[in-house]
């Protein structure tokens, strides 16, 4: 089913021709279509606002709260319309016939995603699940590249499970979690007896996973010895257990994935080139979760419903503006962060809703503990402290820079405009500056709809400025 939102009625008659589909279901007017959402859930949305010129509040929650629903967006240029806020967005003049192709690709690549078995619907997911599909039926080896918590194992596991033979063994190492001296019996196997406290044969993951795939996280910790033997097995499927002699074959498919750019470490020596090539035969990269965001509502909904089954709780739920918070944070712990705090806030919460003013709580802390972290430098401890003293000042001097602006806008409109009142003045007839300061982010987030990115864009100062000026003046 199709739901088309327009106020032009030769357009939406048109758009209808162009789908070809009897399932298609036309509106004029918000209230119609809000009311035909509660009661059924659609698979695309099509919004025509090339004359309301921004997104409505329907629109938004559908992206935030419905994510299963497609979005189609159709604005006129330049508009205001945020290009992230929906599957796709056209501009007018558009031909119907794009329209109607816009909506099968974005059911194309939510078709995609789900056949993987891959929860979103962000491009860079679908282009990732595109290269899944293409590849799974073959027995190349397969590199993923994405920060640590990305999700680089889920896309190992679609490749498996759409392979030729998904039933068979699925090996999953983390390399960085295995002590060094433990990594080449942990791969390959010892007999008994072949170093102190081997008290039995082990076999080990390469053989386990004969007949199947092995997948080895965070590859670029191998230790360049454990890579020459590597290397053999790949090219020969053969290898011997630590401490002994028979050659044992084992066939299986390799996955591998790295959170740091091989190329770089091959350069700097730690990392053998043969070995590189031969792993990225097809590479996968899956970017941060805050290079994409669409993912963000479809993965924390999964999570609360996974949460919910746990815990027999019918009441948990997410606040739509929680929602909203969770697309403006930039997620340094990516999907893994996500899923935590969904876990964290479903358990402590004492309503059984994730609210806006716990995640901005929690929003503030991070990014305060985050914007005075050491960074790693080639300087010495000295050099590094007295940068990070620099950093701090620089930080201080920007937010003095912005109060000021802030303090001289609110003194320009109030001599500009009524006296001020005699309880808003000092007793020696100045303006009273923190009466002055909270006026003026009053103001601001009022024409700003409560948008606090927007208000502090409009005060000239930034979003973390804002935010602690809030808190300070109780203002909510």
């Amino acid at each position: 089913m199709i739901y088309v939102l327009s106020h032009d009625q030769q357009f939406s008659n048109e758009l209808v021709r162009s789908l070809g589909d009897s399932s298609v279901e036309k509106f004029s007017d918000e209230a119609r279509l809000a009311a035909a959402l509660a009661a059924d859930s659609p698979e695309t949305v099509i919004f025509d606002i090339r004359y309301d010129g921004t997104p409505s509040i329907l629109m938004e929650r559908i992206y935030y709260e419905h994510p299963s629903i497609s979005l189609i967006v159709v604005a006129s240029p330049p508009g205001r319309v945020d290009e992230t806020m929906a599957d796709m967005t056209l501009f007018w003049p558009v031909p119907m016939e794009e329209i109607a192709q816009a909506v099968q690709a974005v059911k194309n690549d939510r078709n995609m995603i789900s056949s993987c078995g891959l929860i979103g619907r962000s491009p860079e997911l679908a282009a990732a699940a595109r290269i899944v599909l293409q590849v799974a039926p073959t027995d190349i080896n397969v590199l993923i590249t994405g920060p640590s918590g990305s999700g680089k194992e889920m896309i190992a596991r679609a490749l498996h499970a759409n392979s030729s033979i998904p039933n068979s063994p699925f090996v999953a190492v983390n390399v960085a979690a295995l002590a060094p001296g433990i990594i080449e019996s942990e791969l390959f196997g010892h007999e008994k007896g072949s170093f102190t406290g081997a008290a039995s044969r082990r076999i080990g993951h390469f053989e386990q996973a004969s007949g199947g795939a092995i997948f080895l996280d965070e590859i670029g910790e191998i230790p360049l010895e454990i890579q020459a033997k590597l290397l053999r097995v790949l090219e020969q499927r053969t290898f011997s257990r630590v401490g002994g002699n028979a050659t044992i074959r084992a066939d299986f498919r390799l996955i591998a994935a790295t959170n740091k750019g091989l190329a770089e470490e091959v350069d700097r020596g730690r990392f053998r080139e043969d070995l590189y090539y031969r792993l990225r035969v097809v590479s996968i990269d899956l970017p941060p979760l805050a290079s994409r965001k669409a993912d963000i509502a479809p993965l924390a909904l999964q999570f609360l419903q996974r949460r919910t089954r746990e815990l027999s709780a019918a009441n948990l739920h997410i606040e739509p503006g929680a929602m909203r918070l969770f697309h403006k944070y930039d997620w340094p712990g990516n999907v893994r962060e996500l899923k935590n705090v969904i876990d964290s806030f479903a358990v402590t919460s004492q309503s059984g809703r994730i609210r806006a003013a716990d995640f901005e709580k929690y929003m503030l802390e991070n990014s305060s503990r985050s914007s005075l972290l050491p960074v790693v430098t080639h300087r010495t401890p000295g050099e590094a402290e007295h940068q990070l003293i620099l950093q701090a000042l620089m930080t201080l001097s920007n937010e003095i820079a912005s109060l000021r602006r802030l303090i001289e806008r609110e003194l320009e409109v109030i001599h500009s405009a009524e006296p001020v009142a005699e309880a808003d003045k000092a007793g020696n007839g100045s303006v009273n500056v923190e009466v002055a300061e909270r006026n003026l982010i009053e103001r601001a987030l009022s024409q700003a709809q409560g948008n606090r990115k927007r208000a502090a864009r409009m005060l000239g100062i930034g979003e973390r400025t804002l935010y602690r000026k809030l808190e300070k003046y109780g203002l909510k």
